[in-house]
Parts: structure tokens; C-alpha cells; sequence
């Protein structure tokens, strides 16, 4: 794994689709609020705040499965790694 070659942000699939949620979300809110100017009314409320849980869920359940799944197969490397630099006993 020290071979790996290093990602720079912008490379990392992981970066892109958080920033893509984020400016979408928030994309979401500023045109409802561009649109309403202010007058909010129950149902307004009720969306805007079902957009930024949706959105937050959505993007913390995708960040964290990729995360772990990361280490996971890191993980994995590493022992896979170790058991072929162990000698074998013969005998």
C-alpha cells in the first residue's frame, strides 16, 4: 500500500460527490427562499427542513460507507500482505 499513488481533493471521488451534495442542497434552499422572498408558509417550512435532513443523511451515509470500505480493504491488504511474509513451517 506504499506504492499507492496520492490523491489530491479534487481527484478523490469521495471530495467530489461531498461537495456535489453540499452546493446542491444548498442550491435547493437559496433558490426556495430566492422564490418565496420571505414568506415562509407551513408547507415551505416543512420542505426546506426535509431537504437538509434528506441531504445530510444522504451525504453523511455516503461518506462514511466510502470511508469505511476504505479501511476495510486496507485492512484486508495488510493481513493478506503479512501472510505472504511469514516463512512457512515445514515439517
Amino acid at each position: 500500500m506504499s506504492d499507492k499513488k496520492q490523491l489530491s481533493p479534487m481527484q478523490s471521488k469521495k471530495f467530489l460527490a461531498f461537495v456535489l451534495a453540499d452546493l446542491g442542497w444548498k442550491a435547493i434552499i437559496l433558490y426556495q427562499l430566492m422564490h418565496l422572498q420571505g414568506q415562509l408558509k407551513t408547507t415551505e417550512l416543512t420542505f426546506l427542513i426535509t431537504v437538509v435532513l434528506t441531504a445530510g443523511v444522504i451525504q453523511i451515509g455516503y461518506i462514511l460507507g466510502q470511508a469505511a470500505l476504505d479501511k476495510y480493504l486496507h485492512s484486508a491488504v495488510e493481513i493478506f500482505d503479512k501472510d505472504d511474509d511469514t516463512p512457512k513451517k515445514e515439517g
